[in-house]
């Protein structure tokens, strides 16, 4: 069928062979000129379409320096319809033009120019402007950088790692999970859903990228339906950039380390598999799928640690428990449960985010909706524990934390499922007995019940779940909304009412919503006035210096020297050491800034540190995505093993704003000392996240 293969051209070819379709015969000169290219490009990039085109006998023709297609009419048509044919879904609202434009931006190799989109979508240049601001800053949270030159078009700037991470998650916002399945598996042909698909992979690449899964199908855990059609687009991916040959650039250890290990000697098949078919993948390629398939085998450890981060995974977990229990008045980070559950899942998701896998928690909105409150909770103890490590956990991720947190208050009984009820009942201490004796039978949920006159009630400050009487109550004197009238009998109806009551009193009332004071007394954190002083001196202290140096261990050295002086520190080389080792493990760059952040706790701190370190000329660094990125400024934050929490929450603060607010990081770069503490100080004294 003509267009079958049109997945196979580039944007820009995509333009050209719309345009000499639509206006033809075209003049080379006007075309070049329309696109800012040569004629030497142009004549290239015809010889690339026809090379597509002959599979359906069809050939554009040069003459006189005009332009012109051959064909059956039959075929031309259908090869109008396979480029122009978007469905009239897509054109009825903004987002769907924006994913539109941003998945074609983020699988091209080249600049796409806005005439190009404005042609495809049938709006004028203007719109597709607007469309533009909106996913430059869709794409920089994801670490990617939209770039756009008048006569140059638009390209997507950063990892292709991640560019393919994102592009999934593209996907996932088009269509419900159950529909994109419903593709994959071919049970109903979604017009839309196909439409997109065929934009970008052919049918046989997806027949082929299904045939790899079940070769390799008794070499994996069995998947579930979102790890399916995860792995799928990823496999798809992967052949059509090798299709167009531009495959992904992965570090030579990476591929050393996967290729030869026995957990990953699936990926012979693969290479069989495709060679049989005459497609030589390389090897970066072959790993990548690999990772994709079964990639949280690459980081598990023995020892409990995970290589990014260098710590304890049951550290980790009791440090993001204690940030959760700040926030609510419970206490859980003694569940050995609870701890042991956090660890397990902390080592496959980190290693997700580490290389970039996308995951999707189908039930994520259920969680927001139902555990409100403690959604937020974790959201922002995640953000505070892990912006030290330059980790960003997604929201589905979080959604999972929330589920074993949920579960443990739950199991613990910290979650109020377990109410106290009053007992007004002016009929005698016989008949409330009676009373009391049947809430009990008939509502297990009531573990607590006191009896009361209310006189007693009135004159007291006791709090409760739930008042029962089995009179009328003066509302003007007693205006709580917790009082219930009920038969000293208690009628099923009466039964009905309580329970209602109780049910919505655990969503809106339970310790989920029960946000306290940040820290508790047990905490021992100073008073307000010692807390001030101390982040006083810490900002005292603040430092700006410039480095002379291209090595990151002479930089190290010169920093460790310079706190050392201050009497900051007692041990410079062992603070000099535990840095050194943190970049090892992982990234310590914070993407797409040019700024990188040193962070570590140790015996040999003194007191609590904030400096900042600029390099004359920058160095290259590994950040995300197994990409490098040049850095010239330094952050440091430096803080004692046994460190006040009060401390470690503002240095959070600071670790966070690194990751969200590019004000800041533009600041650290170009400020100067006054500038960045007055950002410091800012930021400091913003609100508890």
């Amino acid at each position: 069928m003509a267009g079958e293969y049109m997945n196979e051209l580039t944007a820009r070819q995509r333009f050209i062979l719309n345009a000499i379709l639509d206006k033809g015969p075209l003049n080379i000169k006007d075309l070049s000129r329309q696109i800012h290219v040569s004629n030497r490009t142009i004549s290239r990039e015809i010889a690339a379409i026809n090379i597509v085109l002959k599979h359906d006998g069809i050939a554009i023709k040069e003459n006189n320096s005009n332009l012109n297609i051959n064909g059956k009419t039959e075929k031309l048509n259908n090869l109008k319809h396979s480029l122009g044919g978007i469905p009239m879904q897509w054109l009825v609202s903004q987002e769907q033009r924006m994913l539109l434009i941003t998945a074609q931006l983020l699988l091209s190799e080249e600049p796409i120019k806005s005439a190009y989109f404005s042609y495809q979508l049938n709006v004028v240049e203007g719109t597709i402007s607007l469309y533009v601001d909106k996913i430059q800053q869709w794409l920089a949270v994801r670490y990617l950088s939209l770039e756009r030159k008048r006569g140059y078009g638009l390209i997507v700037i950063g990892s292709e790692w991640v560019k393919r991470n994102t592009f999934l998650e593209l996907l996932y916002e088009y269509n419900p999970i159950d529909e994109l399945l419903a593709y994959v598996y071919e049970d109903k042909q979604d017009p839309a859903i196909h439409a997109f698909f065929n934009m970008f992979f052919h049918k046989e690449l997806v027949n082929i990228s299904k045939d790899i899964l079940e070769i390799v199908s008794n070499d994996m855990v069995k998947m579930d339906d979102m790890a399916y059609f995860s792995s799928l687009i990823h496999i798809m991916l992967s052949l059509k950039k090798v299709k167009l040959g531009s495959p992904i650039s992965l570090p030579d250890y990476l591929i050393h380390d996967v290729l030869s290990s026995n957990e990953f000697s699936f990926t012979k098949k693969i290479k069989d598999y495709l060679i049989s078919l005459n497609i030589d993948i390389p090897d970066s390629e072959l790993v990548y799928i690999a990772i994709q398939l079964l990639g949280n085998k690459y980081i598990y450890k023995s020892d409990g640690k995970f290589a990014e981060l260098g710590m304890s995974l049951e550290e980790l977990s009791k440090e993001v428990l204690y940030e959760v229990e700040k926030r609510l008045n419970i206490k859980i980070n003694c569940d050995e449960q609870l701890i042991m559950g956090l660890s397990q899942h902390f080592n496959p998701a980190l290693y997700r985010i580490k290389m970039g896998i996308q995951v999707k928690n189908p039930l994520v909105d259920e969680i927001k909706k139902y555990y409100g409150s403690l959604f937020n909770v974790v959201n922002n103890a995640c953000r505070l524990v892990f912006s030290k490590y330059n980790i960003t956990m997604p929201e589905d991720e979080i959604g999972f934390i929330t589920m074993h947190v949920g579960a443990a208050i739950e199991r613990t009984g910290s979650l109020a499922n377990k109410f106290s009820a009053l007992i007004i009942c002016p009929n005698g201490i016989g008949t409330a007995r009676i009373l009391l004796s049947k809430v009990k039978s008939a509502i297990p949920s009531i573990d607590r019940v006191v009896i009361k006159s209310i006189k007693d009630w009135c004159s007291s400050n006791d709090e409760y779940d739930i008042v029962l009487s089995t009179v009328n109550i003066d509302a003007e004197k007693n205006p709580k909304d917790n009082i219930i009238i009920v038969s000293p009998f208690l009628k099923q109806s009466d039964i009905d009412n309580i329970n209602h009551y109780l049910e919505q009193h655990k969503r809106n009332q339970s310790s989920f919503n029960k946000i306290t004071s940040l820290y508790k007394a047990e905490n021992n954190n100073g008073s307000e006035e010692e807390k001030y002083e101390m982040i006083n001196n810490m900002l005292k202290s603040l430092q700006l210096k410039t480095i002379d140096t291209k090595s990151f261990k002479e930089m190290i050295g010169f920093i460790s020297e310079s706190v050392y002086d201050e009497n900051i520190i007692s041990n410079k080389e062992e603070v000099e050491e535990l840095i050194l080792n943190r970049e090892k493990a992982g990234s310590v760059v914070i993407p797409n800034s040019s700024v990188a952040l040193l962070h570590t706790r140790s015996d040999s701190v003194i007191s609590p540190f904030v400096g900042v370190y600029r390099l004359k000329d920058s160095m290259r660094l590994k950040s995300v995505g197994f990409s490098d990125e040049n850095v010239k400024t330094f952050i440091v934050l430096l803080a004692r093993k046994t460190e006040n929490p009060y401390i470690l929450e503002q240095m959070g603060k600071i670790s966070i704003s690194l990751i969200e607010k590019k004000d800041f990081t533009d600041n650290l770069r170009l400020g100067d000392i006054k500038d960045i503490r007055r950002s410091i100080v800012k930021i400091l004294n913003e609100e508890d996240i």
